[in-house]
């Protein structure tokens, strides 16, 4: 009804000689993770995915159902975790001299054997999605359970 009389935020005040309340606005509360990313990039943490195959969604086997995830959404969820002590990051040497079909590839170990990030270089790869590629090394970290991880369910995970 009084449509006229709102304001825009950035417009001054309408009244010449008015001064602004300088009351701040309300920040929206940082959204809830999604479900389905969160129960996603678990399995991908139990399952030693690269970080460039979380974002593409391969690192299913034979499943129709995963499409590639938002990096953003995975950043801030593996962060999440590891801000919490709930996984830490492994170095996996970029298999890229032989393809990933040829049985000669052995893939099949640890990913925990591998050489640990230190927890700073680890946070700055988990905040930064754009480096997850296959094209350099650091999209063949992979995010692996620590000792609290292994032993705290899901539902308790942030």
């Amino acid at each position: 009804m009084f449509g006229w009389l709102k304001r825009r935020k950035d417009d001054g005040p309408e009244i010449p000689g008015m001064v602004n309340s300088g009351r701040r606005q309300r920040r929206p509360e940082p959204a809830e993770p999604d479900p389905a990313v969160r129960t996603t990039m678990h399995h991908a943490v139990l399952n030693d995915a690269w970080l460039f195959d979380i974002t593409d969604g391969g690192f299913v086997d034979g499943s129709d159902g995963w499409n590639p995830l938002d990096p953003r959404e995975c950043s801030g969820q593996l962060l999440r975790w590891f801000d919490a002590g709930l996984v830490e990051l492994h170095q996996d040497a970029d298999p890229s001299g032989a393809p990933l079909t040829d049985p000669a590839a052995d893939l099949d170990y640890e990913a925990a054997d591998l050489p640990l990030i230190p927890p700073d270089r680890a946070r700055t790869l988990l905040a930064d999605p754009g480096r997850w590629t296959d094209e350099t090394a650091d999209g063949f970290a992979v995010p692996v359970p620590t000792a609290r991880g292994r032993e705290l369910p899901l539902d308790r995970w942030p």
